[in-house]
């Protein structure tokens, strides 16, 4: 049971990473073809809803690894701790939409590094 929760958690984990690098990667291009936004507006809501269910798929599993691993060993309450302030950081560069630019990119740097963090810290403990 234990090895199939690991297994959804970094299913998880690959795919809410892989949903921000591959928007933050296309996304400065389509504001530039896209003057009206509305696709850029219709991909972002969708790479949106990836990203979230990933998360949270990763989140509930993560929790799921911490209470089923009683081992004296175990850390995985640092990277479910990790995985939960990413996620405070992206709900925040998500919903406050009036930052300024620097504090967006700021938030965008924070994001790819505890994101990257978390994946590090999943994969020393899988």
């Amino acid at each position: 049971m234990e090895v199939i929760i690991k297994y959804i958690h970094m299913i998880g984990l690959s795919v809410w990473l892989g949903a921000m690098v591959l928007w933050a990667v296309f996304a400065p291009q389509l504001y530039k073809i896209d003057p009206t936004k509305k696709t850029t507006d219709a991909l972002r809501g969708y790479f949106s809803s990836v990203s979230w269910t990933s998360y949270f798929l990763a989140f509930v599993s993560g929790l799921t690894l911490y209470f089923l691993n009683e081992s004296t060993t175990s850390n995985w309450y640092i990277e479910v701790f990790v995985l939960g302030l990413a996620g405070i950081v992206i709900a925040l560069h998500s919903y406050a939409t009036k930052l300024s630019a620097a504090l967006r990119g700021a938030f965008n740097g924070l994001m790819l590094i505890l994101a990257l963090v978390t994946v590090y810290l999943a994969t020393i403990y899988i």
